[in-house]
């Protein structure tokens, strides 16, 4: 391998027999800067850095060593050393210079100084060879910050040049995806598909963007693709279960799922899955069989509480008070026990104590789903529906979709009577969920509104909102 003349194995063959005698190493600068960079791209960076200082003290005013020594700076995330550094480096027209600069200045927060020295960079009249490597660059370090759209911006008017660069591409679809916008998310990785049809990662991670986009029948596909590829990787073999299983394939899934514990008999996380598919297939015998394995490779941690929830299931609440009471008390703060303390509150009829073991559950596990879901149901049990509907809407914020939330919500708006909260959950229902609403709200579940549009639909559920009003101060 040369570059600028000069064999990079000879240099090296050199550098390191004058190194083992210990002898004064003297180099060009040019030299320097390439020993640097070869030991930096194998990811010895001590030794660049060592190399860098070396050829500092003989070539004091090397641009190549001195833009190295910036790069290191900036490596080690020392921005604000890095930019006083480079006030020395004359700027030789070159974009890696102000890239190291708008590095800095982005991780430092100064979003103002890195539009100035984008624009002035751009406003040059750059090689077309610069102007991609600069402004692909740039897509990569607003991606690395979070700043999603303007990664993007920079990323597509790259492709505009090279539209085959994989590294693009795969930064587009992960910035995408992390926007929420993942039909885009999957176009783009697609299209790195269609570059390399057997890329393993990328189609690991289009099953992934389709299970997120909740087309699981193609998340399944895709894993099949990643499997016959890599048949021994049973975390694709688990992501495949799981899409199965989120696609109502039970079967199938617990199938994959006692393969992946075959494989895997210490992943505590398919123990957690194949309890939920048995639960959900209500084959409480496997449950027990299968925390007995648990127990027997794992040990006895958690076990009682496990164990207590399978006869929750199976509404055996006798048996699961006695497993609970013998929990040890190493294992009373956990969010399992919580939980299970709640259940079998709301059972007896202690939703007071049924709340306050969900709120210690909440503090335990933070934005918790099913804590919050079980939070607002006691809530409205007790007549709470002002704190409910802060449970819901929460929940909602969280999962959007998740089960009944959005309905619930509804119909405590409704209870509640205030009209610009209701009209605000109104807003998130569509024509058809409106109607079914509207139906069940009036008790008259086969009455035709087929004629009514959305704002007449609207009308008549506030109409029934504020009768509901009246009632309730009539009654009260």
């Amino acid at each position: 391998m040369e570059e600028n003349g000069l064999d990079i194995n000879l240099l090296i063959e050199k550098y390191e027999h004058m190194r083992a005698l210990g002898r004064k190493i003297y180099f060009d600068a040019d030299e320097f800067a390439m020993l640097a960079e070869y030991y930096s791209a194998e990811g010895n960076n001590d030794e660049a850095e060592e190399l860098i200082n070396e050829g500092l003290k003989i070539h004091p005013g090397s641009p190549d060593l001195m833009l190295l020594k910036a790069k290191m700076l900036v490596y080690s995330e020392m921005y604000e050393d890095a930019l006083d550094y480079m006030e020395w480096i004359s700027d030789d027209g070159g974009v890696d210079l102000s890239l190291l600069k708008i590095e800095s200045l982005l991780h430092l927060g100064k979003h103002a100084e890195v539009d100035r020295l984008i624009n002035s960079t751009l406003k040059q009249e750059l090689p077309i060879d610069d102007l991609y490597f600069f402004i692909t660059e740039l897509g990569f370090m607003f991606n690395d910050v979070d700043l999603f759209d303007r990664a993007i911006s920079f990323l597509e008017e790259s492709t505009k040049i090279n539209d085959s660069n994989s590294d693009v591409i795969v930064d587009l679809a992960y910035a995408y995806e992390m926007k929420g916008e993942l039909d885009k998310a999957i176009e783009y990785n697609n299209r790195l598909l269609d570059i390399d049809p057997y890329s393993y990662d990328g189609w690991v991670n289009i099953g992934k963007l389709y299970s997120m986009n909740e087309q699981h029948d193609k998340a399944v596909d895709a894993f099949d693709f990643a499997l016959t590829i890599n048949e021994d990787d049973v975390t694709v073999l688990k992501m495949k279960a799981l899409s199965l299983y989120l696609n109502d394939n039970l079967g199938e899934a617990i199938v994959l799922f006692e393969e992946c514990l075959l494989k895997s008999p210490d992943d505590e996380s398919v123990y957690d899955s194949l309890l939920e598919a048995y639960a959900a297939m209500e084959q409480y015998d496997k449950m027990m069989k299968l925390i007995d394995k648990r127990e027997e490779l794992l040990g006895s941690e958690g076990i009682m509480a496990r164990r207590a929830f399978v006869y929750i299931n199976k509404d055996d609440y006798e048996h699961a008070k006695e497993l609970f009471d013998q929990i040890p008390e190493s294992e009373k703060e956990t969010f399992e026990y919580f939980m299970l303390e709640g259940e079998l509150a709301s059972h007896d009829g202690d939703f007071g104590g049924a709340e306050t073991a969900y709120m210690k559950a909440a503090l335990v596990s933070e934005g918790n789903e099913d804590v919050l879901d079980r939070l607002a149901n006691i809530s409205v049990v007790q007549e709470k529906y002002e704190q409910a509907a802060g449970y819901l809407k929460e929940l909602l914020e969280i999962a959007p979709d998740f089960p009944t939330a959005k309905s619930r919500l509804a119909f405590i708006r409704f209870e509640i009577g205030s009209k610009e909260p209701f009209d605000e959950i109104m807003e998130q229902f569509s024509d058809k969920e409106l109607i079914d609403l509207l139906n069940l709200i009036t008790g008259n579940e086969n009455s035709d509104f087929s004629d009514y549009n959305r704002a007449k639909i609207l009308t008549r559920l506030n109409e029934a909102r504020e009768n509901r009003v009246l009632f309730k101060n009539i009654k009260y």
